[in-house]
C-alpha cells in the first residue's frame, strides 16, 4: 500500500499543474492517468485543438516549469482583441492595460505535454501512467484508489482532474446540470490575404459567434459556432464554397479573403456544471468541475483558476487535520467563480440567439462599454486572471521543494 497527501486523477494540462503545484508546497502527490501523456510535436502540422491561455495562467505554468517546456515556435501571442455585434464594436489593447500581452494561443496536447513533463520533473510526484483505475472507495479518514495492476494508493485529499465525464466526480456523488447548445463549434486553421499580426478577432453573427485566432506564421485559427443543422450544412461544403462562408460572415475581419482552408472539425458544444466541487475528502478540477461554450475562450483559464485556489487554500494545511473544511472553502470559492463567468458566457451566446434584436442588444451594451474604461479595466483584468493567481504564485515562490 502507497500513502500520499494528494492523489490526482487526470494529467492533462490541469491535472499536471495541480500535481507539479502541490509537490512545490511540499505534499506528496500520485499523479493517474489512463493514458501517457502527448508526444512533443516538432515537425508537425499544429494541431486543431488550440486554446487561449490568460497572462495568469501563464505565470502558473511559468511557475510549475511548464512553459518552458513549451516550444515558442508553436505559441502565438495576442495583444489585441476585437468583438463585433451589429454596429458595436469593442477593442482592448495590451498596452493600453499595462501588459504586454493579452494572452497566447497555444495547442492544448503540447500544453497536455508540457504539464505532464512538469509535474514528472517534480521531485514529490509520482506519475502513473498509462494505469486504469479499478476502484475508489472513501473512508472517514483516507481515499483509496485500487488499480488495474492491482496496486492500492491511499491518500487525504483526492483530486477529480478526469474531464467532463469525470468518475471521481460520479464516486463523489456530485451532481452535474448539463445544457446541450444543440450547436457546434467548427474549427480549422486558414491563411487569410493579410497574415494575422497577433489579434484575436469576433463576431456575433447572424449562424453564431466566429472566431479569427492567431497562429503562428500569420494564420489564424477558426472557432465558429452554429447550430448543428448549419454545421452538417457547412461541413459538407468543399473548401472553396467554405472560405465564401466565412467571408461572407467574418466581412469587416482585418484579415482580407481566405486563401486556404485546411482540415474541419466539429465539435459537440453542451454547458456543464457540477452542483458542488467538493465533497469530503474529494474536489474536482477543470472539466471535471464545469464545461463552458467556447465564445470567450475561458475553458482552460477556468480549470488553471481551479489550481491557483486550490494551492492558496491548501497551503496552510496540516496532514494530521481532515481537509474536507478547507476542501469545502475551495468549492464555494470556484463555484461562484464558474457561475459568474460561465453564466456570463451562457448568457452572451443566449441573447445571440434571439437574432437580430439580440445582436443589436449586444451592439448597443459594447458601444456603453467602450466608453466606461473603469468597467474595461475590470473586464480585462478578469479575463487576463491576474489577482486571481497572485496568492499562489507567492505560496509557490514560498514552496517548500
Amino acid at each position: 500500500m502507497d500513502t500520499y497527501d494528494v492523489i490526482v486523477i487526470g494529467s492533462a494540462t490541469v491535472g499536471g499543474t495541480a500535481a507539479a503545484a502541490l509537490a512545490r508546497l511540499g505534499l506528496e502527490v500520485a499523479l493517474v492517468d489512463r493514458r501517457a501523456p502527448p508526444q512533443q510535436r516538432t515537425d508537425a502540422e499544429l494541431d486543431p485543438r488550440v486554446v487561449a491561455v490568460s497572462p495568469g495562467s501563464q505565470r502558473l505554468l511559468e511557475a510549475i516549469g511548464a512553459w518552458s517546456a513549451l516550444d515558442p515556435q508553436r505559441l502565438a501571442p495576442y495583444s489585441a482583441m476585437q468583438v463585433r455585434a451589429g454596429h458595436g464594436r469593442l477593442d482592448f489593447t495590451a498596452n493600453e492595460h499595462g501588459l504586454s500581452r493579452l494572452g497566447w494561443i497555444a495547442e492544448l496536447p503540447e500544453l497536455d505535454r508540457a504539464a505532464a513533463a512538469a509535474a514528472q520533473a517534480a521531485r514529490r510526484v509520482e506519475t502513473l501512467w498509462p494505469r486504469n483505475v479499478k476502484a475508489l472507495r472513501t473512508t472517514q479518514d483516507r481515499v483509496e484508489v485500487e488499480l488495474d495492476d492491482g496496486r492500492l494508493l491511499t491518500g487525504h485529499i483526492l483530486l477529480g482532474a478526469d474531464g467532463a465525464r469525470s468518475r471521481v466526480r460520479a464516486h463523489a456523488g456530485i451532481a452535474v446540470d448539463s445544457h446541450h447548445y444543440n450547436q457546434k463549434a467548427l474549427v480549422a486553421h486558414l491563411v487569410t490575404a493579410r497574415p494575422n499580426p497577433g489579434i484575436a478577432w469576433q463576431r456575433f453573427g447572424a449562424l453564431g459567434p466566429l472566431a479569427l485566432l492567431p497562429l503562428p506564421g500569420g494564420r489564424s485559427s477558426l472557432v465558429w459556432s452554429v447550430h448543428l443543422d448549419q454545421a452538417e450544412r457547412l461541413m459538407r461544403l468543399d473548401d472553396e464554397d467554405f472560405a465564401a462562408e466565412i467571408e461572407t460572415h467574418a466581412a469587416d475581419a482585418p484579415f482580407g479573403k481566405i486563401a486556404q482552408s485546411g482540415p474541419r472539425h466539429a465539435l459537440t458544444l453542451v454547458r456543464r456544471q457540477s452542483r458542488q466541487l467538493a465533497a469530503g475528502r474529494v474536489a474536482l478540477l477543470g472539466d471535471a468541475a464545469r464545461s463552458v461554450h467556447p465564445l470567450a475562450g475561458q475553458g482552460l483559464n477556468l480549470g488553471l483558476g481551479d489550481v491557483a485556489v486550490l494551492v492558496e487554500v491548501i497551503a496552510g494545511w496540516k496532514r494530521d487535520r481532515d481537509p474536507s473544511a478547507i476542501l469545502a472553502r475551495y468549492g464555494r470559492r470556484r463555484r461562484s467563480d464558474s457561475i459568474l463567468v460561465a453564466g456570463g458566457i451562457h448568457g452572451f451566446n443566449e441573447i445571440r440567439a434571439l437574432g437580430e434584436p439580440g445582436r443589436q442588444a449586444m451592439a448597443l451594451g459594447f458601444g456603453a462599454l467602450a466608453r466606461l474604461r473603469p468597467a474595461r479595466d475590470i473586464f480585462v483584468n478578469r479575463a487576463c486572471g491576474l489577482a486571481e493567481v497572485g496568492p499562489a504564485l507567492q505560496q509557490l515562490e514560498n514552496g517548500r521543494e
